[in-house]
């Protein structure tokens, strides 16, 4: 499988963390539509390899979508079943990342200091998901950055719809967003809710300076 470059998440990953994946394509067509087109879907609730298989079979080839909250093997073995392109977990384990690479998938670790950065990059990742992002702060990451240029960011956890854009001057390649952008048990009266927020996410990466890594 094709590697997952930083710029193929178009500046966002919209996490869909449900407890109810009733409405998980019409969430996820409100986002694609909304211009959100790389979607994570955890998998801490057993209807999420469901719901990310009806993801894949609903929206365009060009959505990128990835497994998240991946702690094991096994969850990595069924994430690629399912069509993840990437896997996210919240934590650095270097064996788990050797395992997402040898699936043929994307690994994204969870990293909160440079340690973790280097171990994840040494086993291989080049994407690092500085987690959890809003309790670090904006000044973190560009501390980060600095030994740490060729890595891709992804800032996630706390992380408001609404702040994207100062999370991309600062050097994320991209951002995580959570329950601020898409609920737990989204019903369809939320949907226009979501593509306005999700609009507003769009408006922010499209005025945004080139930043990151690619």
């Amino acid at each position: 499988m094709t590697p997952v470059t930083g710029r193929e998440f178009g500046g966002a990953i919209a996490i869909l963390r449900m407890t109810d994946h009733a409405h998980i394509v019409e969430v996820g067509t409100a986002l694609y539509e909304a211009g959100l087109t790389a979607m994570e879907v955890t998998f801490d609730h057993p209807d999420a390899p469901a719901g990310l298989r009806a993801l894949r079979a609903a929206l365009p080839a060009g959505a990128l979508l990835g497994a998240g909250t991946i702690r094991t093997r096994a969850q990595v073995e069924e994430a690629a079943a399912c069509g993840a392109r990437y896997c996210v977990s919240p934590h650095t384990d270097t064996g788990l990342i050797r395992a997402v690479l040898g699936a043929g998938l994307e690994p994204l670790p969870g990293a909160t200091t440079a340690t973790e950065v280097a171990a994840a990059q040494d086993a291989g990742a080049r994407l690092i998901k500085l987690f959890p992002a809003g309790a670090l702060g904006l000044p973190y990451l560009k501390a980060l950055r600095g030994p740490f240029r060729e890595v891709s960011f992804i800032p996630t956890g706390g992380v408001r719809h609404d702040a994207v854009g100062d999370w991309l001057a600062a050097g994320a390649v991209a951002v995580g967003l959570g329950s601020d952008l898409v609920p737990a048990a989204p019903g369809p009266g939320d949907v226009p809710g979501i593509a306005e927020r999700a609009a507003t996410v769009a408006a922010q990466i499209a005025a945004a300076p080139a930043a990151g890594t690619p």
